[in-house]
């Protein structure tokens, strides 16, 4: 019976230990011609890309390794993309994003993923930017995106911050301060996603 505890015990600690992860694979959507959701000259690409240069601060803050699919203004293949979520075998894939409704009504933040490795990581990212933001929570979700459909070695997510096509979270998105919060709320899901896996 010892032996059997034990041997729960030991398969326990080695189950915690694969869910760390010391690496995380940032990806700031779009980029180049690729501007993504646009009204104006407001583009995805542009909030998309500060907004991961923000959360790379804060995670190499908190003392984790990170990696950016894309550090400027570049088009990166969604296969390449999602190379990069594959490439490291202690890592986690987050892809960033903004939204767009044709009809103006869109408001809040959802993160998404794929594989269920991805629904706890979500739940803590979509958590904390809930938190940070006091915008809408549009709620964790499932899609069948490239990026994080293709990711299969890592736990892998998308996040949704914020609809460009709403004027009134436009606005905001486009201060520097709003995109910190929303920054903060990533980083903090990330680190305490760790922190519940080690």
């Amino acid at each position: 019976m010892l032996v059997l505890a034990a041997a729960c015990v030991t398969t326990l600690c080695l189950a915690r230990t694969a869910s760390a992860f010391d690496t995380v694979v940032l990806d700031p959507g779009h980029g180049a011609h690729d501007r993504g959701a646009s009204i104006g000259y407001v583009f995805e690409k542009h909030l998309a890309l500060d907004t991961a240069r923000r959360v790379e601060q804060l995670l190499k803050q908190a003392g984790l390794k990170v990696v950016m699919t894309r550090s400027r203004d570049v088009f990166i293949p969604l296969p390449e993309r999602a190379a990069a979520g594959n490439r490291y075998g202690n890592a986690i894939f987050v892809s960033i994003h903004y939204n767009y409704n044709r009809g103006g009504s869109g408001n809040g933040v959802e993160t998404y993923y794929h594989h269920s490795a991805g629904y706890s990581l979500a739940s803590y990212i979509q958590a904390y930017l809930v938190q940070r933001t006091r915008m809408t929570n549009r709620g964790v979700k499932t899609a069948n995106f490239h990026v994080i459909r293709n990711t299969t070695r890592n736990p892998a997510v998308l996040v949704e911050c914020g609809f460009v096509s709403n004027s009134t979270e436009r606005s905001r998105m486009l201060t520097g301060e709003f995109r910190a919060h929303i920054a903060e709320g990533i980083a903090q899901g990330i680190v305490s996603y760790r922190r519940s896996n080690r």
